[in-house]
């Protein structure tokens, strides 16, 4: 991209709470501006550059996440559980799980109209959807500026799977100390106005048992769905 685009786009990168449907809105319409068809709705790219984005956003997060860890622990997670965390936090059902909390109209058009055709829509073109973003970013403007914004709106996962700090970190914690599968988290229903929605999520722990959280965001639905979780485990 040209410099004048680069250049608004490290803006809305850098604000300290991002506007993630801001940023999407704007990367592609620049994007289709300069490389493809401006008229198109949708990132304008083909399937080959699309997996080839998404290759490389895949590793860009998978760096940026490993960081994170390494500085976040002080030292205190070894190496197995530092990939353990890794693979969970950049795995293709929480990249989903991340994508739905922004507007799905505008999300969606970073699956290419050759991808969408497909209709296989799911956790791994939502999660692919955001790693080819990434990657398309980390080209446009680099790593650092890619780096600060992928903390930040992944702020919420590094702090689920971090046991020091929240209740989803605990009960991470709990099943992989006893070698279970991890529990993972389903939206049960999103209430409300669109100024103000009133999430329900449902965490899945081993042996069938589920357990709902409600809150004014997802992470924190998840959060009270982990504490319940916790309290019966107790």
């Amino acid at each position: 991209m040209n410099g004048q685009v680069g250049n608004s786009l490290i803006e809305l990168l850098y604000v300290p709470d991002p506007d993630v449907n801001r940023i999407i809105d704007t990367f592609i319409t620049r994007f289709n501006t300069v490389y493809g068809n401006p008229d198109s709705v949708r990132w304008d790219i083909s399937k080959e550059d699309w997996q080839r984005y998404e290759f490389l956003g895949d590793r860009v997060l998978g760096l940026i996440v490993a960081q994170a860890l390494f500085t976040r622990s002080g030292g205190t997670l070894n190496e197995g559980e530092m990939t353990r965390r890794l693979a969970a936090i950049v795995s293709n059902r929480a990249l989903d799980q991340l994508a739905k909390t922004y507007d799905r109209e505008i999300f969606s058009r970073l699956i290419p109209r050759c991808i969408g055709e497909q209709k296989t829509y799911g956790a791994r073109i939502g999660g692919g959807a955001f790693e080819a973003f990434i990657g398309a970013l980390y080209c446009e403007v680099g790593l650092d500026d890619v780096t600060f914004f992928v903390t930040s709106v992944m702020r919420g996962l590094l702090e689920e799977h971090d046991p020091r700090d929240n209740a989803i970190g605990l009960l991470q914690e709990y099943f992989q100390k006893r070698g279970d599968d991890l529990p993972f988290y389903s939206e049960v229903s999103r209430t409300g106005p669109d100024h103000r929605p009133l999430f329900t999520v449902r965490v899945h722990i081993p042996g069938g048992r589920t357990f709902d959280g409600t809150g004014m965001s997802l992470p924190e639905a998840r959060r009270n769905a982990a504490q319940a979780a916790l309290e019966s485990l107790k």
